[in-house]
């Protein structure tokens, strides 16, 4: 054990258990408000382009399922993510097919 461990169990042997319940309340409201704060910014990260792999690219960055953040979306946002297909689509659409021109050498 560190030095720096019995620190922490001396300092908690000494804090009542209404002390330590009110510290623990306190902690899990903090980690409530910072994974509502993560999701809304996944949201927000995510809708800013509707490229295909955006949305789960911003999903791993925010370790978060791809399919969890897409429900988000659909229910802050409903038919955004339709929108999003449709956009992509239409952009594939627009792309000229087939041989590339050569290239001037």
């Amino acid at each position: 054990m560190t030095t720096k461990d019995t620190d922490t169990d001396a300092s908690t042997e000494e804090r009542t258990l209404a002390e330590l319940r009110q510290a623990s309340e306190a902690a899990e409201d903090a980690a409530r408000k910072a994974k509502a704060a993560l999701l809304e910014r996944a949201v927000k990260d995510a809708m800013a382009s509707t490229k295909y792999g955006h949305l789960s690219a911003v999903a791993r960055e925010a370790d978060i399922a791809s399919q969890y953040l897409r429900d988000l979306i659909e229910k802050d946002h409903p038919g955004w993510l339709d929108r999003a297909a449709e956009e992509r689509k239409a952009a594939k659409a627009a792309t000229p097919r087939g041989r590339k021109t050569a290239r001037a050498a």
